[in-house]
C-alpha cells in the first residue's frame, strides 16, 4: 500500500474521531490494521502533523490534536471572512483567470459521485475552497488560507452519529447549492454577487457547525461586520 492510501485511511479515522481528539496514535496497531510496515505510517503522520491533525511529543509519540476550541473556532472563521469574499470578488473580476466554470463542475462531479460521509464532504469542501483560493494567483494568500485547514477541523466537530443522519443529509445538500453559486457568480463575472454569495456561505457554515460547540449561538451581525468587527459567540 502506498503512502498516500495509508495517509488518506489515517486521516479519515481522525476526521471521523475513530481515533479520539487528544488520543495517542498506536503506530503499532496502525500496523497490523493496515497490513503494512511502520515506515508509511511514519511518512502519513508526518504528513498528518503538517495538517494540524496530530502533534508528536518529544518521547511520547504521536497524538491526536484536541477539538477547536470556542476562540480557535472564532478566529478561524474571521480569518476566512477577511479572506474569501476577496478572492471571490477578485476571480470574477478578471475574465482570464475565471475559474467560474471548473468551479461549478468540480460541484457537479462531487454531486454525481455518490459520496456521501462526512470525509468525502469534508474533502470536497476542501478542494473547493482550495482551489479558488489557489487561482487568485497570490501565493501568501493561498499559504496564509491553507494553514487553517480549516474543513479538516470543523468536520471533527461532529459528533459519531452523524453518518447517515438528515443532519449531515442536509449539510451536503445546502453547502454544494452555495458552493454552486458561488462558482457561477464567478462565472458570470459579477464581483458583488460572488462576493456577498462567499460571505453567505461562510455566514451559513459557522451557523452550521456552532451548534456542535457545547451549543454556542452565533450573532449574524456581529459575522457581518467582519473585518471591521468581531465574531460574537455566546452559551
Amino acid at each position: 500500500m502506498e503512502t498516500e492510501s495509508v495517509y488518506d485511511l489515517i486521516r479519515e479515522k481522525i476526521v471521523r474521531n475513530d481515533i479520539r481528539p487528544g488520543s495517542k496514535i498506536n503506530i503499532d496497531a496502525l500496523v497490523r490494521e493496515l497490513g503494512v510496515s511502520q515506515t508509511p505510517v511514519r511518512e502519513a503522520l508526518h504528513h498528518l502533523e503538517g495538517d494540524g491533525l496530530v502533534e508528536r511529543v518529544r518521547g511520547r509519540g504521536y497524538s491526536t490534536t484536541a477539538l477547536l476550541d470556542g476562540t480557535e473556532f472564532r478566529h478561524m472563521f474571521e480569518v476566512r471572512m477577511l479572506l474569501e469574499p476577496w478572492s471571490a470578488r477578485v476571480l470574477s473580476s478578471d475574465r482570464m483567470t475565471n475559474t467560474g466554470e471548473d468551479l461549478v463542475s468540480l460541484v457537479d462531479g462531487f454531486r454525481a459521485s455518490g459520496n456521501v460521509s462526512r470525509t468525502h464532504l469534508a474533502m470536497h469542501d476542501e478542494l473547493f475552497h482550495k482551489t479558488l483560493q489557489r487561482a487568485t494567483g497570490n501565493s501568501f494568500l493561498f499559504t496564509a488560507f491553507e494553514s487553517l485547514h480549516a474543513q479538516l477541523h470543523l468536520f471533527r466537530l461532529y459528533g459519531d452519529d452523524i453518518e447517515g443522519s438528515d443532519t449531515l443529509g442536509e449539510h451536503f445538500g445546502v453547502t454544494l447549492d452555495e458552493h454552486r453559486a458561488i462558482g457561477e457568480a464567478i462565472a458570470q463575472c459579477d464581483p458583488n454577487k460572488a462576493e456577498e454569495r462567499m460571505r453567505m456561505h461562510l455566514t451559513n457554515s459557522l451557523k452550521r457547525f456552532a451548534p456542535q460547540m457545547s451549543d454556542l449561538s452565533v450573532d449574524v451581525a456581529a459575522v457581518a461586520a467582519v473585518p471591521t468587527g468581531r465574531i460574537r459567540l455566546s452559551r
